[in-house]
């Protein structure tokens, strides 16, 4: 496997081409919208985090700004039916904490809008993916993109576990929380009063 390519930027864009070693190979690289756009002009150097997919008829080499967003696109193309240029076209329109957050939470609508991703394949993802995303891309930032400050994962997770306890499923559970913490950031100071302002909104 290889897990990074560095060298200079050849071609920019989506369909890129890193020169490496001193022999000036150029590699094919294949990123997200996103990445390319981060990507510096050429003729710079660049470190690419990349996924190498290998077919009877073709080797193809994914790449990647940071290892969060290669580890997404693992994650999204472990899912059947979701491929490689899938994974790679959601990407392009969401960051990663973004589709993280929408799996998380089980936001249906938020997939959907993804190129590539129907209701049918939404469901795929939340079912095979949500409990697979860590809780830690919850804290900070609620649905849509708004900063609702920082929160211990431990008090995220005390709270699911209160309300788990009584009853709650996991993703109901994390839905209310985040609920009530967006119309009231400050209730995450309590822990007592976040559970009763996510049991409010249930």
């Amino acid at each position: 496997m290889i897990a990074y390519v560095e060298g200079i930027v050849a071609v920019g864009g989506m369909e890129a081409v890193i020169t490496v070693g001193s022999g000036g190979i150029g590699l094919d690289v294949r990123l997200s919208a996103m990445s390319a756009d981060r990507l510096p002009a050429v003729g710079q150097p660049i470190r690419l985090w990349t996924h190498l997919t290998v077919r009877e008829d073709n080797w193809s080499l994914y790449g990647f700004m940071d290892s969060e967003e290669r580890a997404m696109f693992r994650l999204l193309i472990s899912v059947s039916g979701v491929g490689p240029k899938v994974a790679m076209n959601m990407l392009s329109k969401a960051s990663g904490d973004e589709i993280a957050r929408a799996l998380r939470m089980a936001d249906e609508k938020a997939l959907v809008r993804l190129p590539g991703i129907g209701k049918k394949s939404a469901a795929r993802l939340i079912v095979e993916l949500g409990q697979k995303v860590p809780e830690s891309v919850l804290l900070g930032t609620d649905i849509d993109g708004g900063s609702l400050g920082t929160v211990a994962t431990g008090s995220l997770s005390e709270a699911l576990a209160v309300l788990q306890a009584m009853g709650l499923a996991p993703a109901m559970a994390e839905q209310a929380l985040l609920k009530a913490r967006q119309s009231r950031p400050e209730v995450v100071e309590d822990l007592e009063g976040w559970v009763r302002a996510a049991l409010r909104g249930v």
